[in-house]
């Protein structure tokens, strides 16, 4: 070996021991066409899982970078050919790995750059899908959505964005346990997968919501897609540990294009669309409609969401009671509906159809429903009576009962001076736990009384099953008694149903004298309205020294 030999074995050792510490693959070729300098690394990212870097040194390139094809092609064609000094590969996939490679030429050879991305590909993969489905996660879609509402606006291509939300999610998950939910949403997705355009997103955006992102697409075709999904997760059914499911799922289209702000208020409104086709009886697609003012009506009841938290948060809310009066002269009993109102800051009074459906939309009334228990629990005067209104989702909660009782307790209160009212809605929807509250707190004297009688297409078969002791009679049969046949005859109906199972019957909605007397020839009991006592704040109420019965006028 001659001098020089010998200083350039020398010189190729502490190369190699220098490039051995980098993190990234390097092996350089001479101008021979053989490999002069190569890592541990490179020899990894190349494929050579049984060699090191002395059993590829001085090999011909070609040997070295075979199992990399479109390296082996490039270089051959730029750099062996001289065509071309340096050239870059993004994203090339091996059977392992997948890498960013960078070409250039030197003095004597060339320099290959081998860096692993697999990993980064990973977290990035990972930072923007759901780990569950796979699908694309909320965030990663909304910045999608961005991109096609700038492309919608710039270029007038048509588009849709389409919310599914499974109907009845929640019972999988409580009878069969979160792992069968969790194979649910996989399948589901699976399916929707399949539906899907190749230029479509879908993503999970919550618990069993999707979305799904439909670029360049007709309305017509938007709701051709979600309708063949739709029929698709209907006809699957699901098994799981021998428990068979049907599922359902409710879907919402909104149109991409220059209605809507940003991709916030164009999400509010597929959501509202969803919402709508749910209300309509589930397994449903709506479009929103926009003529019909759908999405503003959504948007002031997301207003009110913000003005009844701030209500909660700072006990803006106010206490109303209108008279109920006995139509029997020989009855002299002092009794109240309360009522809630919302104070505003400005000291204006809210009346309550103008934020419950906020409310119940956005799963409120309970906390709204413990507040009037609350303030009425804590100002209830002896010998008065007052009925309380309950909604649907509080009669539901199963530690109302106690928290009524705990109230009792707290302010020594007799049950007999409480009446509480649920709606005949509220109690079919959810009979047998409506039964269990009622019949708990009756044991302790509470009184009940079935709200909104006769809007229920079986009033009657349920009424046997619920042991109320008033029938309050839907105020849009009463108020046209005195003009109406048909409404006289229900109102007759339903009193004469309830007093021959021993019920006594409220008439709401007494605005006139010609009302007040048709009820006193039906013959019922109780009568509320404003022409009898129109709402005052229970405050003033409580604070009259003396309260002088309302007497009726005849």
């Amino acid at each position: 070996m001659t001098d020089n030999d010998a200083q350039s074995a020398t010189l190729r050792q502490q190369l190699s021991s220098i490039v051995g510490s980098v993190p990234f693959g390097i092996l350089s070729v001479s101008d021979d066409l053989e490999i002069a300098i190569i890592n541990g690394e490179a020899v990894k990212l190349l494929g050579f899982v049984d060699s090191g870097p002395d059993d590829l040194i001085d090999l011909h390139y070609s040997h070295v970078l075979a199992n990399i094809p479109e390296l082996l092609d490039k270089f051959e064609k730029l750099i062996v050919s001289k065509r071309r000094r340096k050239f870059d590969l993004v994203n090339i996939k091996t059977t392992e790995f997948e890498l960013n490679i960078k070409c250039r030429t030197m003095l004597h050879g060339s320099l290959v750059i081998l860096e692993d991305i697999t990993d980064e590909k990973a977290l990035i993969h990972m930072a923007t899908h759901d780990n569950l489905t796979q699908l694309v996660n909320r965030q990663h879609f909304e910045n999608r959505l961005e991109t096609a509402l700038c492309k919608a606006r710039c270029h007038k291509l048509p588009g849709a964005i389409s919310f599914i939300d499974l109907d009845r999610f929640k019972p999988i998950n409580d009878t069969a346990g979160h792992a069968a939910g969790d194979e649910l949403l996989r399948r589901v997705s699976t399916i929707m997968q399949g539906r899907i355009r190749e230029r479509d997103t879908i993503a999970r955006i919550g618990g069993d919501e999707f979305a799904i992102l439909l670029e360049d697409c007709p309305m017509l075709i938007a709701e051709r897609i979600t309708e063949s999904i739709r029929k698709d997760i209907e006809k699957m059914v699901f098994s799981y540990n021998g428990k068979a499911f049907n599922i359902t799922m409710s879907a919402g289209i909104a149109p991409i294009n220059g209605t809507y702000n940003d991709i916030s208020m164009l999400m509010h409104a597929a959501d509202t669309a969803c919402q709508y086709a749910k209300n309509e009886g589930r397994n449903h697609i709506h479009i929103i409609d926009l003529e019909q003012g759908e999405f503003e009506a959504h948007v002031k009841e997301v207003a009110w969401l913000d003005e009844i938290n701030k209500a909660l948060a700072n006990n803006n809310f106010i206490l109303y009671a209108q008279k109920i009066i006995s139509l029997n002269p020989a009855v002299n009993s002092s009794h109240y509906e309360l009522l809630i109102r919302m104070k505003k800051d400005d000291g204006s009074i809210v009346p309550p159809g103008a934020f419950i459906p906020s409310a119940e939309r956005y799963d409120l009334m309970p906390q709204i429903d413990r507040w009037v228990l609350y303030e009425a629990f804590s100002c209830i005067q002896p010998g008065e009576a007052y009925s309380i209104n309950l909604s649907g989702q509080t009669v539901s909660d199963e530690s109302l009962a106690s928290y009524i009782e705990a109230l009792q307790a707290k302010y020594s209160i007799d049950a007999k001076q409480i009446t509480f009212e649920i709606t005949e809605t509220a109690a079919i929807q959810k009979l047998d736990k409506t039964i269990a509250f009622i019949n708990r707190l009756k044991q302790n004297g509470f009184h009940f009384s079935l709200d909104d009688f006769g809007t229920g297409l079986s009033s009657f078969s349920y009424l046997k099953n619920l042991a109320v002791d008033y029938l309050k009679i839907d105020g849009s049969f009463v108020k046209d008694i005195a003009i109406d046949s048909i409404s006289y005859a229900m109102v007759k109906s339903v009193n004469d149903v309830g007093h021959s199972m021993g019920l006594k019957t409220i008439a709401e909605y007494v605005e006139n004298v010609e009302i007040l007397d048709k009820l006193n020839e039906i013959g019922v009991d109780f009568a509320q309205g404003y022409y009898l006592h129109k709402p005052q704040a229970l405050e003033e109420i409580t604070n009259m020294a003396n309260v002088i019965p309302l007497k009726v006028v005849k």
